[in-house]
């Protein structure tokens, strides 16, 4: 039930790097604020989050109570665009957490690398 987020501000993007786990929403909604903020603090829109060993043990109620507080805080008019590399210990909920976010509106989406994550989030082909 613990994590740590590092943030370093690059060049076009915030990179988050997240290690640790959580299991349950309010843990993930802090998750969620703390990168919100940090973002925001930066003046960034895009993100890349490198959650490559992060564990997320979810469940679906878990994850849709965030994406609902996400809606509600209005994550969807932040303007933000989030690449987010996902642990492949837990890609489904890594996917279910995608498809409630992208349900209401985010702009994110998963990857399993971050070169592939960074072309996305970058809108270009890195050489």
């Amino acid at each position: 039930m613990t994590y740590s987020q590092i943030f370093t501000a690059k060049d076009g993007y915030l990179l988050c790097i997240t290690d640790g786990e959580v299991s349950d929403s309010e843990s993930f909604i802090r998750w969620g604020m703390a990168l919100v903020t940090k973002a925001q603090e930066n003046r960034a829109s895009k993100v890349l989050v490198d959650n490559r060993t992060f564990k997320l043990r979810l469940t679906p109620l878990d994850v849709i109570t965030f994406a609902d507080h996400m809606e509600k805080i209005g994550g969807n008019r932040l303007g933000l665009r989030l690449a987010v590399v996902s642990c492949v210990h837990n890609l489904d909920v890594s996917r279910l957490v995608e498809t409630a976010l992208v349900n209401r509106s985010a702009s994110y989406k998963s990857f399993l690398n971050q070169k592939e994550a960074q072309e996305w989030l970058l809108g270009q082909p890195l050489n």
